[in-house]
C-alpha cells in the first residue's frame, strides 16, 4: 500500500480514532507516553515500560523504519511514517508518527524528540477501499503531485504502462515517459495543473505504449488527477470503417464521375469536343418539335481539306478541325448548337431564327474559317462552303439535313467558299443524279454500255486511218445519255476506271477483228484518273492477250492530264516507248507549257472543235494555223475533230491539216455499221 500523505483525496475520509503524544530520548531509550497512547497500545503489563510495550506491539517488519523516524530528526525536516501494531488478540492497527520537537546538544545532536502517535486505521482501510476500487475500474487511473511526480497509480495503469506503481511513484512523469514531452499530453497536463480547468483528448502515443488513448485529466488540490483509456482498438475499428466510407465514397465518386464521362462520350466528339451527330439529332429533333418556333440546320464542309490532310499529315488536319471548331463555337448565338458530323463536316441547329439572321451567321462563319491558321510551322489557308436549310411542314431532322446537303452542294459547284439556300429543285437534281448514278453502276455491272466508232480519214485523199472508240449508253427508260453527262458522273462517282477499262477492252477486240484495214489505229480516251502506276502493263498485257500490235490501238489525253500529273506521264511514256500511239485531245484548250510539250509522249494533235467551227473567222484560222505550225516544229501530224460544213473541210486543207473528222465526214456509229468510207470530192 502507499504511504498515506496527509490532504491525499482520500484524507478527508480517515477518522482519527486515537491520538498522543510521546516523548523519545535516542540517547537513553527512554519513550514515555500519555494516558491516550497508553490506551491505544493496550499498555496491559503492569510496571512494563512504555517503550517495551511499543516495542512489543510494532510489527516487526516496521521496528527499524519507525525508530529512524522518531530518532533521527534532520533540521527542518518533519519525518512522518506510519506502522503497524499488532494487539494481543491480533488485530493490526495503523498509527501514524509524526514528530514536532526536537531537542539538541552543544553538537547538534538530538537528545531528545517529541511527537504525537495518530491512529489511523479507519483512515487507511478507506485508503485501502479506495484503492481497490481505483485498481478495479477498467480505465487506467494515476495522480500526479503538484512537481508532476506521481503519487498513485492503479493496476491497469500499470498494466499499461509496463511499470508497477513502485517503480513509478515519487519519479516524475518526465523522467518515466520522455515521449510526454512537447507532446500534446504536456500542454495538457500543465494546462489543467496551472488553470485549474478539466480537460478532455484523444491522441496517440508513440512507443513504448503505441496506442490511442482518450484521457481525462482533472484539477485536485495534490496536483492532478488523470483517468484514461486504451482506445486502440475502437480508433482501428473507426478508421477500418472510416476507410470502407472513404473507399465507398472514393467509389461512388468514380463510378458517377465514369457515367459522367461515358455521357459526355457518347454525346461529344472525342476530337474537337463539339457535340457529335448523336447529341445534335436529339437537340435538333427537340427544337423542331417546338411548335412556332422558327429552326434552320446549316451543313459546313471544308473547301480543299483533303489536300491538306493528305500532303500534312492528318494531325496537320486534325488540329485544324480543332481551331476551325472552336472559330466556330465562338460565333454561335445563345442557344444555338455546332457539332462535328464527321470528317471534315460540321453542323449548327439556330433555334429562333430568320432566313436573314441565319444567312448572317453563316457568313460571319465563313469569314472567320478563311482565317489564316497557324499548326505545327504551317500557314494553313482554307475556306468553307455552307449549305443552310429552314424547317418547313413535316420537317424531321433528317430531312433538314438531307436539305442542307444537297444546298452544300449547290454551294460547293458554285466554285466553294460560298452560302446556298435550299430548293426543291436543287433537291431533285440531287436524287435524279443519285438515281442516275446507280442506274450507271447498273450498267457496267450487266454490260448495258456499248462503243460506238467515229471514222477519221486523210483530208488529201479520203483514206480512212483511224476510228476514235466513244461509250453509248441507252437506258432502258431515259433513252440515250449524253455521253457529257455520264462521263463526269462517272469520274466524280468513282467509276470512271471501270467505264475505262470496259472501254478499252472492246475496243481491243474490235481492232483484232479489224486487223486486215491497213494502217488504222483505235483510239482510245483515257481519264487522268485511270493514269495510275500500272495502267501501261495491263494495257501491254491486254494487246498482247488479243495479239494486237501496239501500233494498232492509241491513247488519247486531255492537256490538262499532262500538266502536272508526272506518274500519268510516266505511264504514257511508257505506252509511246511500247508503240501506243498518245494523242493529245482537245489541244489549245488546257494551257500547256510549251516548253514541257517538247518533251511529251506525243504522236498526234487533235484541234479543237471550238477552233474549228471558227476557221472561217481570222482568230479560228490563226488558231489552227498556231497548231500546225507546232505540230510541225514537234514532227507530229495533226487532227481536226468536228467538221461540220464543206467550208470548214476547205479551210482546214488550206490550213495543211492533215487528217480530219466530224457528222460531215461520218457519225459515229456500231462497229458492225462502220464501212470503209471516202471523202466526196
Amino acid at each position: 500500500m502507499p504511504e498515506l500523505i496527509p490532504g491525499a483525496p482520500w484524507g478527508a475520509a480517515m477518522q482519527h480514532v486515537g491520538i498522543g503524544v510521546y516523548s523519545w530520548s535516542p540517547i537513553s531509550g527512554e519513550l514515555s507516553w500519555d494516558d491516550r497512547l497508553a490506551a491505544v497500545f493496550a499498555a496491559d503489563r503492569p510496571g512494563e515500560a512504555p517503550f517495551d510495550t511499543w516495542l512489543r506491539r510494532v510489527h516487526p517488519d516496521d521496528r527499524a523504519a519507525v525508530l529512524a523516524t522518531i530518532a533521527q530528526f534532520p533540521e527542518g525536516e518533519r519525518p512522518e511514517r506510519v506502522f503497524r501494531i499488532v494487539l494481543g488478540d491480533g488485530r493490526v492497527r495503523h498509527m501514524l508518527v509524526f514528530p514536532i520537537d526536537v531537542q539538541r546538544d552543544e553538537d547538534g545532536k538530538p537528545v531528545r524528540t517529541r511527537g504525537v502517535m495518530i491512529d489511523v486505521t479507519s483512515a487507511r482501510e478507506t485508503e485501502g477501499r479506495i484503492a481497490g476500487m481505483l485498481d478495479a475500474i477498467s480505465d487506467g487511473f494515476f495522480l500526479l503531485d503538484h512537481d508532476y511526480r506521481f503519487a498513485f497509480v492503479n493496476r491497469q495503469a500499470e498494466l499499461v504502462f509496463g511499470a508497477t506503481r513502485e517503480e513509478l511513484i515519487g519519479r516524475s512523469v518526465w523522467e518515466a515517459f520522455p515521449e510526454t514531452l512537447g507532446s500534446r499530453f504536456e500542454d495538457v497536463y500543465r494546462r489543467v495543473m496551472d488553470d485549474k480547468v478539466t480537460d478532455r483528448f484523444e491522441e496517440f502515443y508513440p512507443e513504448p505504449l503505441n496506442g490511442w488513448f482518450e484521457v481525462r485529466a482533472e484539477p485536485a488540490a495534490e496536483g492532478i488527477v488523470v483517468f484514461f483509456q486504451d482506445v486502440t482498438e475502437r480508433r482501428t475499428r473507426q478508421e477500418e470503417r472510416d476507410r470502407l466510407l472513404d473507399a465507398e465514397r472514393h467509389s461512388r465518386h468514380e463510378t458517377e464521375r465514369a457515367r459522367d464521362q461515358l455521357a459526355y462520350e457518347a454525346t461529344h466528339d472525342p476530337l474537337t469536343g463539339l457535340v457529335n451527330r448523336w447529341q445534335f439529332h436529339r437537340l435538333a429533333e427537340a427544337a423542331i418539335a417546338e411548335l412556332g418556333t422558327p429552326v434552320v440546320v446549316m451543313f459546313l464542309d471544308l473547301d480543299r481539306f483533303k489536300l491538306i490532310n493528305d500532303s500534312l499529315g492528318h494531325a496537320v488536319g486534325d488540329e485544324l478541325l480543332v481551331v476551325v471548331g472552336e472559330r466556330l463555337s465562338r460565333h454561335l448565338r445563345a442557344g444555338d448548337v455546332l457539332a462535328r458530323q464527321g470528317g471534315d463536316e460540321f453542323v449548327v441547329l439556330l433555334r429562333n431564327a430568320s432566313r436573314a439572321e441565319a444567312l448572317a451567321v453563316a457568313e460571319r462563319m465563313r469569314a472567320v474559317v478563311a482565317e489564316p491558321v497557324e499548326v505545327e510551322g504551317h500557314t494553313l489557308m482554307t475556306t468553307v462552303s455552307i449549305g443552310l436549310a429552314a424547317a418547313g411542314p413535316g420537317a424531321t431532322v433528317e430531312t433538314m439535313l438531307r436539305d442542307a446537303d444537297v444546298a452544300l452542294y449547290r454551294a460547293k459547284d458554285t466554285g466553294r467558299d460560298s452560302v446556298a439556300w435550299f430548293d426543291a429543285q436543287s433537291h431533285q437534281r440531287l436524287l435524279d443524279r443519285i438515281a442516275l448514278e446507280s442506274d450507271l453502276r447498273d450498267a457496267l455491272v450487266g454490260g448495258e454500255l456499248e462503243v460506238h466508232y467515229q471514222p477519221s480519214f486523210a483530208i488529201d485523199d479520203g483514206r480512212l486511218c483511224g476510228v476514235e472508240a466513244l461509250a453509248r449508253w441507252s437506258h432502258p427508260e431515259r433513252g440515250l445519255v449524253p455521253p457529257d453527262v455520264f462521263i463526269p458522273l462517272a469520274e466524280e462517282a468513282g467509276l470512271i476506271r471501270t467505264l475505262g477499262r470496259q472501254v478499252l477492252e472492246a475496243s481491243c477486240r474490235q481492232a483484232a477483228d479489224w486487223q486486215g484495214v491497213p494502217d488504222l489505229i483505235v483510239w482510245v480516251n483515257v481519264s487522268g484518273r485511270e493514269l495510275t502506276p500500272g495502267y501501261a502493263d495491263s494495257v501491254l498485257d491486254l494487246l498482247a492477250q488479243e495479239k494486237l500490235s501496239p501500233h494498232q490501238i492509241g491513247i488519247e489525253v486531255t492537256e490538262s492530264v499532262l500538266a502536272d500529273e508526272a506518274v500519268a506521264v510516266h505511264q504514257l511514256r511508257l505506252l509511246h516507248t511500247a508503240g501506243v500511239a498518245v494523242a493529245i485531245d482537245d489541244f489549245g484548250t488546257g494551257y500547256s507549257s510549251l516548253a514541257r510539250l517538247a518533251v511529251l509522249p506525243i504522236s498526234l494533235l487533235k484541234i479543237d472543235r471550238s477552233f474549228v467551227s471558227n476557221v472561217a473567222t481570222p482568230f479560228g484560222r490563226a488558231a489552227v494555223d498556231l497548231v500546225v505550225h507546232l505540230a510541225g516544229a514537234l514532227g507530229v501530224p495533226v487532227i481536226a475533230e468536228g467538221v461540220e460544213t464543206p467550208d470548214q473541210l476547205e479551210a482546214l486543207r488550206e490550213a495543211g491539216v492533215g487528217l480530219v473528222c466530224g457528222y460531215l465526214l461520218g457519225r459515229p456509229a456500231a462497229a458492225q455499221s462502220l464501212g470503209p468510207q471516202i471523202l466526196p470530192t
